[in-house]
């Protein structure tokens, strides 16, 4: 389904003739999301425009038939228009679910709510890889149809029967037909004191958008997301060859990569549990979780070529814990940016941002680095740790304008319960967290 797998022609099965599959890879990759993130800004407008629900279900609906075409595909041209397509739809998911679950959870929830359907990327990469495996090889063994293409039918075709059910269930409050009209009023009252609105319809507000270009979050939001998704980029497009690399067969690739995929998942359930319990850790969860990879990814680039394969796979799995970070920067759009313009314009610069460190990660790997890609790897270890740096200081930036908040409170000589009934107030008249200074920000 969409923000879950970004199929691309499988390294199992008949390709096209006379093409690398490295350049193939590559561009159909860097192709996906550029469409992603052309399209991201009208996505956003459009999702705030139209009802919620309705407008992400067809669009998973359409992703999927999207998916069954590209199984139909012959030359790389009819591949490069139907991965644009797929990346322009694809635009609308991560930034409209993120909205639905501010629609439904307090403040204290959304973190753990979003990481429990953003955890599904690893649940869907464990379990239907097994499936995909199956479908592979049998492709493989019996002729036929390409094993790509074979995959590709049945993904499209899953996600466009995921998106039929969404249109009847999703929505938020104000749209369901499942709650009566007490219910939604419940609902909405609910997550009043929030602070920060909802994923509801909203006029468009051009004073949010101009004091977007002047609250560092905007900017903090995009340089983080480009430094997080460079390694993205290379790890999601690449990592088959990189298993190839250490000696495994193309087929192998497929089947020992799902270990990977298994501690990604374990991995997010605790972190999800932890925040749960434990608010305040986030940034360090972030930061820790940059750390194996950082750790496991240098250590790759500086072993010997004689180095056994399974050592080189073990370390290499250290990387399944770095997906964290940008998952948990997204949490904050919900949590810590109010007014419904604002919440749009950030949503999309961040996932501009998202685009252009994914296109930029899918050329950090060359061919001509190949078979260990040295330079590849050590240069997405260093990102790692520049990524770090940026995490602590957004810590900081929200830990002090938090402290000045609670000091103009105190000077003012404004209560706890007025400070309530302030920010309450201000989510439901869409103002922004710099105009409501009795809003805190979740650090």
């Amino acid at each position: 389904m969409p923000g879950m797998y970004s199929p691309v022609c499988s390294s199992m099965g008949p390709r096209p003739p006379r093409v690398n599959i490295s350049f193939l890879l590559c561009w159909l990759s860097t192709i996906f999301y550029l469409g992603y993130m052309l399209a991201e800004l009208p996505m956003s407008f459009a999702l705030q425009r139209f009802p919620l629900g309705r407008f992400l279900s067809i669009t998973c609906c359409l992703w999927g038939v999207l998916v069954m075409c590209l199984g139909a595909c012959n030359n790389f041209t009819q591949l490069a228009v139907v991965r644009f397509l797929l990346g322009a739809l694809e635009s609308a998911i991560t930034p409209g679910f993120l909205m639905m679950i501010a629609s439904w959870y307090k403040r204290s929830e959304m973190t753990s709510r979003s990481l429990w359907w953003m955890s599904m990327n690893t649940v869907f990469s464990s379990f239907f890889g097994l499936v995909i495996y199956a479908l592979a090889k049998h492709a493989q063994d019996s002729g036929g149809l390409a094993a790509w293409r074979v995959i590709n039918l049945f993904l499209g075709a899953c996600t466009v029967s995921h998106g039929l059910i969404l249109f009847v269930l999703l929505g938020t409050p104000g749209e369901v037909r499942w709650l009566s009209a007490e219910q939604k009023h419940a609902a909405k009252d609910r997550i009043a004191l929030n602070g920060n609105g909802d994923g509801g319809q909203r006029e468009w507000n051009w004073n949010q958008v101009k004091e977007c270009i002047v609250d560092p979050q905007i900017w903090i939001f995009f340089c983080f997301n480009i430094l997080a998704t460079i390694p993205s980029g290379s790890l999601a497009t690449f990592g088959p060859l990189v298993y190839v690399s250490f000696g495994f067969t193309n087929l192998e690739s497929t089947l020992y990569a799902l270990p990977n995929s298994a501690m990604a998942l374990v991995w997010f359930l605790l972190v999800a549990l932890t925040i749960q319990k434990f608010p305040s850790v986030r940034f360090p969860l972030m930061t820790f979780s940059v750390l194996p990879p950082f750790i496991g990814l240098l250590c790759i680039g500086l072993l010997p070529d004689s180095t056994d394969k399974w050592v080189k796979w073990g370390l290499y799995n250290m990387t399944s814990t770095f997906t964290i970070p940008t998952f948990l920067a997204w949490t904050l759009i919900p949590l810590n940016i109010a007014g419904r313009t604002k919440k749009t314009v950030i949503s999309g610069s961040t996932f501009i941002s998202y685009c252009a460190g994914q296109m930029i990660g899918t050329q950090v790997f060359r061919a001509s680095d190949a078979p260990r890609y040295v330079k590849g790897l050590t240069a997405i270890s260093v990102i790692f740790g520049i990524q770090i740096i940026v995490t602590i200081a957004w810590k900081t930036y929200y830990s002090l304008e938090n402290a000045r908040r609670d000091r103009e409170q105190i000077t003012a000589g404004i209560s706890d319960v007025e400070n309530d009934e302030i920010n309450k107030e201000a989510g439901a008249t869409d103002k922004t967290d710099l105009e409501n200074r009795s809003f805190r920000y979740i650090c």
